[in-house]
């Protein structure tokens, strides 16, 4: 079996659940709970996958710290290979503090070992016998994005399909973008990220807009589902209605849900899409990212009772 790897941001999640309220200056508040998890776009679409019983594998640049050794560990655990995963003894993990208060979050970031993040960490190896590559989270790693075309390149070339979901650039420059989306084959965005790339208003302008810039872009529109660009216009695939309990990691999920569908059970796009929907609804009726990840058989069974 040929392997997917994914490729991006590598950080643990520090979850503050059911503050009394959110932070003021010079002023303490007490949450409810608390929790130390796998974080990051890349590490949960991972898991999503692995959990799909999909071939999963990691990429990424890991501090010399317990948070590097936690995350590799709980990746494991989930069933995807870490052996490309490169540990930098000078450096700290990344860490994401997610402060919730009912429905209100907030998140802090210290980008850590992603910042670092290189070509020169990824190996040869990554390469050998490789069905895919998924790109996500990438714009934390500011020392890899003037190399990311050509490994994407190297990807291609190696006979392997490729996708990116990029996740928000806080500059909202989005440069490089144009030449990583000609060598892609699926493209993911929420609607808000697809909006601002293109200047678009609407996530059915913005994906027009994409789909005269690459092969396959696919937007996700949250509750309402996602937009497919189908015979030259954009189609509404909606996602089944749930009670929400959390949407971290829906999105991921979306991701690996489609690639799982499209790679592994070869269906066409739009019966993709609506698998997608259903895996990254599923997510949200469960607590965390990688807490929420379903089987093969969970989505299936899902959508056949949502039918």
């Amino acid at each position: 079996m040929k392997k997917v790897v994914f490729l991006g941001d590598f950080n643990v999640d520090i979850i503050m659940d059911s503050l009394e309220a959110m932070p003021v200056a010079d002023k303490e508040v007490r949450c409810g709970s608390f929790e130390l998890v796998i974080g990051s776009s890349a590490c949960i679409a991972s898991c999503a996958y692995a959990g799909l019983a999909g071939s999963s594998w990691f990429c990424g640049l890991a501090g010399g710290d317990y948070f590097g050794s936690f995350l590799r560990e709980s990746l494991a655990a989930r069933g995807v290979r870490t052996e490309a995963v490169r540990t930098d003894e000078r450096l700290r993990t990344g860490v994401t503090v997610n402060l919730v208060s009912g429905t209100a979050r907030s998140q802090v970031t210290y980008p850590g070992s992603m910042a670092d993040f290189s070509m020169a960490d990824i190996g040869p190896g990554v390469f050998e016998n490789l069905g895919h590559l998924h790109v996500s989270g990438i714009f934390p790693a500011r020392a890899l994005l003037p190399d990311l075309a050509e490994v994407l390149h190297r990807a291609r070339a190696a006979g392997a399909t490729v996708s990116l979901d990029c996740q928000w650039d806080h500059t909202e420059r989005w440069e490089r973008l144009d030449a990583w989306l000609s060598m892609v084959d699926w493209f993911f965005a929420n609607a808000d990220e697809a909006c601002s790339m293109t200047g678009a208003r609407r996530a059915e302008d913005a994906l027009a807009a994409l789909a005269g810039r690459t092969k396959c872009p696919v937007v996700k529109a949250g509750a309402a589902g996602a937009i497919a660009w189908v015979d030259g216009r954009p189609a509404a695939i909606p996602a089944p209605r749930v009670e929400v309990v959390d949407t971290v990691g829906a999105g991921d999920n979306f991701d690996s849900g489609f690639l799982y569908a499209t790679i592994e059970e070869r269906m066409p796009l739009l019966e993709a899409v609506r698998f997608a929907n259903a895996a990254a609804a599923l997510s949200c009726t469960r607590r965390g990212g990688t807490g929420a990840c379903s089987s093969a058989a969970e989505v299936q069974e899902f959508m056949r009772t949502r039918s």
